[in-house]
């Protein structure tokens, strides 16, 4: 009985052990996270909030693109007409200040008749005046650059000497007022030679540097400006795609959302926006089409002509000086001359300048006959070929010549400045038309959704 009882739960604890252990329940797949979509109110003001800043920064790119390139040219036009052109105008009147002083030691009286005077005084000296007058108001005008103040005041030192120089030939000239044309006194003859050390040593060479600066100052802010333009029709292109992709994109989702067709607001300001982007693109491609021909068809052929100009007045002093200079000094001044002959040869090759060629060519015969007239020892009428004032004659013929070439200069820098105007007046406009028309484009905007707003509250 005892036995009986016992032997079961003995048995039990043994029967447990060999059982297997249940299995653990299966692990659960976890729950995929929930996606926090935006409520309609949210998704409109998200929509509403990249539009504004699609007109915002199509707005901000028109209006800096137009005040950079209205800026650029404005200093492109002072740069021509307050800078470059003032220089070029200085170095030719230095060079022409030069040839006059020199033609006012060459008429006298006649070699065979002191009661005959031959060649004409009178016309070197007033346009020796109106150099000197016109040089003083160029260095004024040249003197507001302060980059370039101390070449001002070295023209102006050296100037002082050479007006001192010349001065005193003039002088030394008027005191022996019965002698033979082209023989002036040796030393009115050696002190005109230190005045013309000083013109081709220190004036025109720093005159040449001081134009070839505001040469290339021109054509930097020249390529400054179309940059700009170019850049500035880039920007507004391309935001103006990215204003009406938003635009439309936009204009179809509330169709489709809200089960409207159209909404007019928008369509109006999508059409602000091209016609913002549209006239952009054209006004700043104008420009800098303006700005390239200005380079192209003003600045390069009139710096060309503007070197011609001095270079041809260089040529005129040291031809004047030729025929009252000593032996040795005329042949550095027929050397000079043929240099420079030789160099408006070049400047003057293009067909374009064939008046202004056939011009240079009557002064180039005059040339040549005065070097005949000296070589058969006919001073008189060496000196009366050189100065007088009339057709066939040396200034005459330069005079025509200079003309011509100043005309042309004159009219190449009109064409420059023009299309610099028009590039610049092309953008009067802005930048207030693209601000008020995409600032209309905004209100446009918000007014447009407003009906839609209101749906929720």
């Amino acid at each position: 009985m005892t036995m009986s009882q016992v032997a079961p739960s003995a048995v039990a604890p043994e029967a447990e052990r060999q059982q297997p252990a249940a299995a653990p329940p299966p692990a659960r797949a976890p729950r995929p996270a929930r996606r926090h979509r935006l409520t309609p109110p949210a998704r409109l003001a998200v929509e509403t909030a990249a539009a504004l800043l699609a007109l915002a920064a199509l707005c901000v790119g028109a209006i800096l693109g137009a005040v950079s390139v209205r800026a650029d040219t404005a200093d492109l036009r002072v740069g021509v007409a307050q800078r470059a052109s003032v220089a070029a105008e200085l170095r030719f009147a230095l060079a022409d200040l030069d040839a006059q002083r020199a033609d006012q030691l060459v008429p006298g009286h006649a070699a065979a008749d002191p009661d005959v005077l031959v060649g004409n005084r009178l016309l070197a000296l007033i346009t020796a005046q109106q150099r000197r007058r016109e040089i003083s108001a160029l260095l004024r005008e040249l003197g507001s650059d302060t980059s370039q103040a101390e070449r001002v005041r070295g023209l102006l030192d050296a100037l002082g000497r050479y007006d001192d120089a010349s001065g005193r030939a003039g002088y030394a000239d008027e005191q022996q007022p019965d002698r033979a044309a082209g023989h002036p006194p040796a030393v009115a003859v050696a002190l005109s030679a230190e005045a013309g050390d000083i013109m081709r040593t220190d004036l025109l060479p720093t005159a040449e540097a001081l134009t070839r600066t505001y040469n290339a100052q021109a054509v930097r802010l020249e390529g400054t400006a179309h940059a700009a333009a170019v850049r500035a029709a880039i920007t507004v292109g391309c935001l103006g795609v990215l204003a009406l992709v938003v635009l439309v994109w936009w204009q179809r989702q509330l169709g489709r959302r809200y089960h409207r067709v159209v909404n007019l607001a928008l369509l109006v300001a999508t059409c602000a926006v091209l016609a913002v982007t549209l006239t952009g693109v054209v006004s700043f491609v104008s420009a800098a089409t303006d700005l390239e021909t200005a380079a192209s068809q003003g600045l390069q052929p009139w710096s060309r002509l503007a070197e011609a100009r001095a270079v041809a007045a260089d040529a005129a002093a040291s031809e004047s000086r030729w025929l009252v200079d000593d032996s040795g000094s005329a042949a550095q001044q027929r050397a000079r001359f043929a240099a420079l002959t030789g160099r408006l040869d070049t400047l003057l090759a293009p067909a374009a300048y064939g008046d202004v060629r056939a011009r240079y060519q009557h002064f180039r015969a005059d040339d040549r006959e005065l070097q005949r007239l000296l070589a058969a020892g006919r001073l008189d009428s060496a000196a009366a070929l050189l100065t007088n004032v009339s057709r066939g004659n040396v200034a005459f013929d330069f005079w025509d010549f200079a003309t011509s070439l100043d005309r042309f200069a004159a009219q190449q820098e009109s064409v420059a400045l023009d299309h610099i105007s028009a590039a610049r007046s092309g953008l009067d406009a802005w930048p207030a038309v693209p601000a008020a028309a995409l600032g209309l484009a905004a209100a446009l905007v918000l007014a447009g959704v407003r009906p839609r707003f209101a749906e929720y509250r």
